[in-house]
């Protein structure tokens, strides 16, 4: 049985998993701020109780006995206050007679009272305990003598009164109204994000299934501040057009190569079927003009193969430790007869050098540079050939006034089978490989080759090479 991947789209992936994770942190931020709160808040209503306690004791009971005698009103008035607030008061006198206490006088708002609390405090803590912690107090006349005493009673346990327990309600409303608004805010805010990564995605998404199918000519038209969206962007599209001008390219090559290919054979097909036909003679002339075409085919296949070995991870370098100016030198030396048939000057200049590289290979290089020097440089111009080391770099440099390179054409010089003169002159050009291998010689040596030139004022090449 097939298994079957299901996959999620990066808006929803992003938009889940960042709404997951911020959910959490919000309500694990409201859960420590509530549970901080409500102790805090719990010290706090503790120490106001024991406060109205001690306010009871140190004031509150010398104001009830007045010229040897109980103010009854007053005393009435205490008990129910103090009940208000939690706490239960009894008063004596020195013979224990109970002149007034609210849990006998005034039965019901005392046990209504404590009732609530009690029911509140167990809605908040299953483990709270309603046991009372009794508090005796003696109670002076104005001559400080003991004339009776007060029983305090109130729960032992924190407890919260009415208005404490609406103040608790009203701030765990207010804080799961902020979670909640928060979560909201975190998911709109997780959509519009990952919308914003998302979008630009999907579209280069698109772009490359077009490109999949060989349609190079669109641009993915997005504009986003996110640096990596903006570069993600910036590249689909300059791979598009890399790839556009790799196509076009593609084309030209193909067309170069077949005319290449097809001019000799042409040439040799007449040449075979006059003969066959009679209608030329098999003159020694004649066999050597159709020996011309096929070596010419041949030198074409032949440069193919050799561009073919470059090309392959086969082609291993026999480095050896080579004097520069004099591998340099003794290739001018070959080309001079060259020059001096367009009265080409040239000028070496190239310091003492040693470095290590395949001689042999590297002599290609020079080669093709020198020759295509000569090749494009006006009669009476002049070519200048530098070497020196510049950091840990060694640095060669062709510099010929010749006919230069459009600037249509010089991004693509190196590009195999391209050739800047369209008319594809035997004479002047050849098949178009020369700078390509030239270029993959050089990267074989862990260099790089690079070319300025202005149209009818010249060209430089230069290559730099790394001294190991």
């Amino acid at each position: 049985m097939a298994l079957s991947n299901k996959s999620i789209s990066l808006r929803n992936k992003i938009t889940i998993s960042f709404a997951i994770i911020m959910t959490l942190t919000i309500l694990i931020i409201t859960v420590f701020v509530r549970k901080t709160f409500e102790s805090e808040f719990g010290k706090y209503v503790d120490d106001n109780n024991k406060a109205e306690v001690k306010h009871l004791v140190t004031f509150d009971l010398k104001k009830i006995y007045i010229d040897d005698q109980w103010d009854i009103n007053i005393i009435e008035k205490l008990c129910e206050d103090s009940i208000e607030k939690g706490i239960a008061l009894e008063i004596y006198d020195t013979n224990s007679n109970i002149i007034y206490g609210v849990l006998k006088d005034n039965k019901n708002l005392s046990n209504e009272i404590l009732n609530n609390i009690r029911e509140n405090m167990q809605s908040i803590e299953e483990n709270w305990s309603p046991k009372l912690k009794e508090y005796k107090v003696d109670i002076y006349d104005e001559n400080n003598n003991i004339v009776g005493y007060a029983n305090i009673l109130y729960y032992e346990s924190i407890y919260y009164m009415e208005n404490d327990i609406m103040f608790l309600n009203i701030v765990n409303t207010f804080m799961q109204i902020i979670s909640v608004i928060s979560i909201g805010s975190i998911i709109i805010i997780s959509i519009i994000i990952s919308k914003s990564i998302s979008n630009p995605i999907e579209k280069v998404s698109i772009m490359a299934k077009a490109i999949g199918d060989g349609k190079y000519k669109n641009k993915v038209d997005y504009k986003n501040n996110i640096k990596e969206v903006k570069e993600l962007v910036e590249s689909i599209n300059k791979l598009s057009c890399k790839l556009s001008e790799q196509e076009q390219l593609r084309k030209r090559i193909t067309t170069d190569v077949a005319h290449e290919l097809r001019t000799p054979l042409t040439s040799i097909q007449g040449h075979l079927d006059a003969i066959i036909d009679g209608i030329w003679e098999a003159t020694p002339e004649r066999l050597i003009s159709i020996r011309e075409e096929v070596t010419r085919l041949s030198d074409l296949v032949g440069h193919l193969r050799l561009l073919s070995k470059f090309d392959s991870e086969k082609n291993i370098l026999n480095k050896t430790n080579t004097n520069l100016k004099e591998l340099i030198q003794n290739i001018i030396y070959n080309y001079e007869s060259n020059a001096l048939e367009k009265n080409i000057k040239i000028k070496c200049n190239i310091d003492d050098i040693y470095i290590r590289l395949d001689k042999n290979q590297f002599s290609q290089v020079i080669i093709n540079l020198l020759s295509n020097a000569i090749k494009y440089t006006f009669e009476n111009g002049k070519i200048d050939i530098k070497g020196y080391q510049e950091n840990n770099n060694i640095i060669i440099s062709f510099k010929d006034n010749g006919i230069g390179i459009p600037n249509e054409d010089r991004e693509f010089i190196f590009e195999r089978f391209y050739r800047t003169d369209k008319s594809r002159d035997k004479e002047t050009g050849g098949i178009g490989i020369g700078l390509t291998i030239s270029k993959s010689i050089v990267n074989a040596h862990n260099g790089e080759i690079f070319v300025n030139s202005k149209l009818n004022e010249g060209t430089e090449f230069i290559i730099k090479l790394p001294k190991l």
